[in-house]
């Protein structure tokens, strides 16, 4: 027998030192500080082409509220309330299989998980530009994404081979964040 949620297990035990190494990174008190904060938004800079990548490759078929888990906009939008516009990221195409949406949305979903605790720091700051600029952090809050997403993840539980795709996707996910350096913007307000 097949415990639901086994993908979801798998998907965390293949991601879990990197998920690690991104944390380690990451001190959310210190992000009351407008340029750490900014550091912060650009390291997420990865979730423009990741989302580009699963519209393209369909994942609307499997998350049809896509539409309103998509955070790039409120991100470029909160850069530009700190005065900072990023330069281009490099396109992210996606194979369409189930496995491989599964797998890269795994990563969004759950870092907007860590994006809600996040917040409550970022609303301390003592920046009000910074305190302003908080869309990215508080998207989706008040919504089941990660309840609904883990429903769509459980259809792979009996797929040994769609838990494959979707773990090595996920994999290439947090690789993709963990290769984005905290850069400096191109355009900076003071």
């Amino acid at each position: 027998m097949i415990l639901p949620g086994r993908a979801h297990g798998q998907l965390r035990q293949a991601t879990q030192s990197l998920h690690q190494l991104l944390d380690t990174r990451l001190v959310p008190a210190t992000l009351v500080a407008r340029p750490a904060y900014v550091r912060y938004l650009l390291t997420n800079l990865p979730c423009g082409p990741i989302e580009s990548g699963l519209a393209a490759a369909g994942i609307r078929r499997l998350l049809p509220d896509w539409g309103d888990r998509e955070r790039r906009f409120v991100l470029g939008a909160d850069l530009s309330a700190l005065g900072t516009e990023p330069g281009p990221t490099p396109a992210c195409p996606i194979a369409p299989d189930v496995g491989t949406l599964l797998g890269w949305s795994y990563v969004l979903e759950g870092s907007r998980l860590g994006a809600a605790l996040i917040l409550r720091s970022v609303e301390t700051s003592p920046d009000a530009a910074v305190r302003g600029a908080t869309r990215f952090l508080a998207h989706g809050a008040g919504r089941n994404f990660w309840g609904s997403f883990k429903r769509v993840l459980a259809g792979i539980d009996q797929d040994d081979d769609a838990i494959g795709r979707a773990c090595a996707a996920a994999v290439q996910a947090f690789e993709r964040f963990a290769a984005t350096p905290p850069a400096a913007p191109i355009a900076s307000a003071p």
